[in-house]
């Protein structure tokens, strides 16, 4: 039994770190900044070539992320 639930808390802890840095990727593109520790560290106001195209590349890379780890939890 114990096995069992070590396995099912693995395939939804694997199932969720794709989703959740996918979350965190958009809501910087509808933030319009991407966050540091302290403070910003890009801004879409400032840069906006250099922030969309860092957007959109956490997204891809966050969207690669979900498929692995989907693909990883359902093995």
């Amino acid at each position: 039994m114990k096995d069992k639930l070590q396995t099912w808390c693995v395939m939804v802890g694997f199932g969720m770190i794709g989703p959740a840095l996918l979350g965190r990727a958009i809501s910087c593109l509808f933030v319009g900044e991407i966050s540091g520790r302290r403070e910003p560290l890009l801004r879409a106001s400032e840069n906006p070539a250099a922030f969309y195209i860092v957007a959109i590349a956490l997204i891809i890379i966050s969207l690669k992320m979900t498929q692995i780890s989907l693909v990883g939890a359902l093995e």
